[in-house]
């Protein structure tokens, strides 16, 4: 009996140790990079679309936006929010 819950107690171990090791598919999106020539047009699409969109359209999406921006910064510990300002200090990405 004494080897059976031994046996038992250490097939938990291995099962739960099995299930936490799983790999779980990752938090974060995998951005395909943008040559420059797509980056501008991105950029030509993204000041279009506001162009077209009303005053109120318009502070509506800055505020998701902001708002989107301000739960990521909210979710990431000190060292990544530290790393993110520091790359960020002057309102554009920084070449590195």
């Amino acid at each position: 009996m004494n080897t059976k819950s031994v046996f038992v107690a250490l097939l938990g171990l291995f099962l739960s140790v099995g299930a936490y090791a799983q790999h779980q598919p990752g938090v974060y999106k995998v951005k395909p990079k943008r040559s420059p020539e797509e980056r501008a047009a991105h950029h030509a699409q993204l000041k279009e679309k506001l162009a077209r969109m009303s005053p109120a359209e318009r502070e509506a999406f800055k505020k998701a936006h902001h708002d989107k921006r301000q739960a990521r910064l909210n979710a990431m510990t000190p060292e990544q929010r530290a790393r993110f300002t520091e790359r960020h200090a002057d309102g554009k990405r920084s070449r590195s």
